[in-house]
């Protein structure tokens, strides 16, 4: 991992000055200056932009790029930018296909000895192609004169453990029988049902950075809260800078400073240009001068946005 010069604060970018100087100082020399120094400056884009996205899960990023697409879901979002990454194998995707129990029917809750009456009940089925289950639970507690019903959702893992809501259970195939038993360590409540005796498969999708990716990545330092002090950061390097005309150039309090404004455009490369496409970030930046004892201008510090001077 490269360690970049730029030093990148939330209010924009600030750089001590290198060795370029400039005898006079205008308009052209200030621009000729800050293209020097800018020569050596990455345009960084944090990595946590898509790092979260770097995970496992059941659909594919394509299959979610088209569902937005079909809900017209323009944004430059992080999902459509991944999906340009593994486009270009700068994002790699790994498919694995799990089985999981095929857990399907009624499943009763053991006779209660101080309520002949009371009932609880989970009807459920695996939603297709997912370790997804769903169903209704019916329920008649002590006391309440009618059953309810309401939706249930929930998640069996490869190892059989189901998730329904707060609720959690082990289920267990015995020849024809099938358990939901209860994984509460006080309260226990065992479901009894009727095995399937198959199983069911789905698929994960899991995504990292390729090796390509990785190599452009770079540390950073950012601003704390509030400006005060710096925290390290990783950054890819999405191209650098071109600058553009420069104005408002006057002396500052003495005959030795002087500042100016400076118009820059984002020179993207294939990183770059995959996170913006052609939305190119621009931007107009502020730069300090002070002129050394052997009359040369040299730039003293920058920045390209939020400037605090």
């Amino acid at each position: 991992m490269k360690t970049v010069i730029a030093i990148i604060f939330a209010t924009g970018i600030l750089i001590t000055a290198g060795c370029s100087s400039s005898k006079e100082l205008n308009e052209k020399s200030a621009r000729s200056l800050l293209k020097d120094q800018y020569a050596k400056v990455h345009y960084s884009i944090p990595v946590s932009l898509v790092a979260p996205l770097m995970t496992r899960m059941p659909v594919s990023y394509a299959s979610v790029v088209d569902t937005l697409k079909t809900k017209q879901v323009k944004e430059n979002v992080a999902v459509y930018i991944v999906k340009r990454l593994l486009d270009a194998k700068l994002v790699t995707e790994t498919v694995d296909t799990v089985k999981y129990p095929n857990i399907h029917g009624k499943f009763r809750a053991e006779p209660k000895s101080y309520c002949n009456y009371c009932f609880d009940e989970y009807e459920l089925e695996m939603v297709p192609n997912t370790s997804q289950v769903k169903g209704v639970r019916s329920e008649q507690r002590q006391n309440e004169s009618g059953q309810r019903h309401a939706d249930i959702t929930g998640v069996v893992d490869a190892n059989g453990v189901v998730s329904l809501g707060r609720d959690r259970f082990q289920y267990k195939e015995d020849g024809a029988t099938a358990w939901l038993m209860d994984q509460d360590r006080f309260n226990i409540t065992n479901y009894k049902g009727t095995a399937s005796g198959s199983t069911v498969e789905a698929k994960w999708y899991t995504y990292a950075f390729s090796p390509e990716l990785k190599a452009q990545i770079e540390k950073t330092q950012v601003s704390t809260f509030g400006g005060f002090g710096s925290a390290e950061q990783d950054a890819f390097n999405g191209g650098g800078y071109d600058i553009g005309d420069v104005s408002d150039l006057q002396l500052g309090l003495t005959p030795t400073m002087a500042s100016a404004s400076f118009a820059w455009k984002a020179s993207l490369n294939k990183v770059g240009t995959i996170f913006y496409e052609n939305d190119v970030p621009t931007g107009k930046g502020r730069v300090n001068f002070v002129r050394k004892p052997d009359e040369t201008w040299v730039i003293k510090d920058w920045c390209v946005a939020n400037c605090a001077f």
